[in-house]
């Protein structure tokens, strides 16, 4: 239980502040002896420390340096009626959280005590998920301990030092990708190229080539050689992502490829051989496609002989912390907000919300929040955007009824919600609310007169 060690030499406060924080809910040992109080530190547990300043025998800045010498993660609150630069100065080097000038308000008391508690909180939790975050980064680049990951991590332990073929799937940005890195980096092939392709980025028509290569002259554009990506993967692992909407002739000669191990780039005659591991992956049901004829079933078949699914965020939602925090770390705009957290309110809101856009959503909401958090120490429900918070609130309007829904307005007004907060934030001026968004000025301008926003500021920017 939370426990508050109170000491004054004044019985009056003494009782007054031990009836506060019983009321709170608190456990308070009392102690009108600084030296006593001394004893209590060295061989007790507390959480946070109030002590006065001008006391007989040790002072509160003495006490406040041995009660940190003995827990660094302990909060002292000094409560004075005789604050001066000079004290101010020797706190601030103490590391001491706040002053408590007498005479108090039991309000400010209250509130002080509650903002110590959230900052020692978050300060061990975040000690405690960098240790985790570290210990799970340097295995697999993958951040999660919950169990649905911890199967994923099981199979990539045990697909990793074999040469077999292996298939990914799940819904995006759910971290395929992550996973393909993983038995790259753990097998006999990692002092070798990894090569990626997104086969749902490179037109139909320069599929081919970019796989396999081509000889100058080859095709109209082909004004010189080409080694493709097969070739580029020689000893180590080809990553196919989305390999679901790859055209089906051209799913006759990747499987050939596969099964012969040699390729032959467009406009030659002849075949190179080939030694790469190919590791796929893919956000729609391959097995259903190969059963309609939407997917070659032989290519199906010899891709899947080691499948790993990756499971969507809103089924480990107990990595979510872990994610934050790495994400946070990732993306702080300063150095000294790296340290920066997310309060547990809202932890349990962004756990609540089911992710359709799984962990690159969730990096995009830590970045967003980053930004615009009105606190440089954690971060509150009230930072988090109305996507998140709208949705938990009231989980009927992400439910897209029979009538349907205007993608285009939703996105239009979670554009003109986050531009507002960006205005606000920024005080009006609009250079510095462009670069909160991270766009040009000129964008946000041209933004803000699409969504009719001219007359939401009145100062120039």
């Amino acid at each position: 239980m939370t426990c508050i060690l109170i000491v004054d030499d004044d019985p009056s406060i003494v009782s007054l502040l031990e009836a506060l924080v019983s009321r709170m809910g608190f456990e308070t040992r009392v102690c009108l002896d600084s030296k006593e109080a001394a004893k209590l530190l060295r061989f007790g547990h507390y959480d946070v420390l109030m002590t006065d300043l001008m006391m007989p025998g040790l002072n509160g800045l003495e006490l406040a340096d041995l009660a940190l010498q003995e827990d660094g993660d302990m909060l002292v609150i000094l409560i004075t009626g005789h604050a001066s630069l000079e004290t101010a100065v020797q706190a601030l080097r103490l590391g001491i959280y706040d002053y408590l000038l007498k005479p108090f308000k039991l309000e400010k008391v209250e509130h002080t005590l509650l903002s110590a508690l959230e900052k020692r909180r978050l300060r061990i939790e975040n000690r405690s998920l960098k240790t985790e975050l570290s210990g799970r980064t340097e295995t697999w680049d993958i951040i999660g301990k919950s169990e649905a990951i911890e199967r994923v991590f099981h199979i990539i332990r045990k697909a990793a030092p074999t040469q077999t073929t292996v298939l990914i799937t799940g819904e995006s940005g759910t971290g395929k990708e992550l996973v393909a890195r993983a038995i790259h980096k753990h097998s006999s092939r990692s002092g070798h190229p990894f090569i990626s392709v997104n086969c749902g980025a490179i037109p139909e028509n320069l599929l081919e080539s970019d796989l396999f290569g081509h000889k100058k002259g080859a095709f109209t554009d082909a004004r010189s050689d080409h080694i493709g990506r097969f070739v580029q993967a020689n000893r180590g692992t080809l990553f196919l992502d989305e390999i679901g909407v790859m055209p089906l002739n051209l799913q006759v000669k990747l499987l050939r490829a596969i099964q012969e191990r040699e390729v032959r780039p467009l406009g030659s005659s002849k075949s190179q051989k080939v030694d790469v591991r190919i590791v796929a992956a893919s956000n729609a049901d391959l097995k259903t496609m190969a059963r309609t004829g939407e997917f070659r079933e032989d290519l199906f078949y010899r891709l899947n002989v080691i499948p790993i699914h990756m499971p969507p965020l809103k089924d480990r939602r107990s990595d979510i912390p872990l994610l934050i925090k790495h994400f946070i770390s990732k993306h702080a705009p300063l150095p000294d907000m790296k340290d920066m957290s997310f309060t547990s309110e809202a932890i349990k809101v962004l756990q609540r919300y089911d992710w359709p856009g799984n962990i690159r959503q969730l990096e995009n909401i830590v970045e967003c929040s980053l930004a615009l958090a009105a606190n440089d120490e954690f971060i509150e429900v009230s930072d988090l955007p109305d996507e998140i918070t709208g949705s938990t609130r009231d989980t009927d309007q992400c439910v897209i009824s029979d009538e349907g829904i205007s993608l285009e307005e939703v996105m239009t007004n979670y554009e003109r919600r986050l531009i507002e907060q960006a205005l606000k934030k920024a005080g009006g001026v609009k250079t510095k609310a462009a670069k909160l968004l991270q766009i040009k000025r000129t964008t946000l301008v041209e933004k803000m007169k699409r969504l009719n926003m001219q007359d939401t500021v009145k100062a120039n920017g």
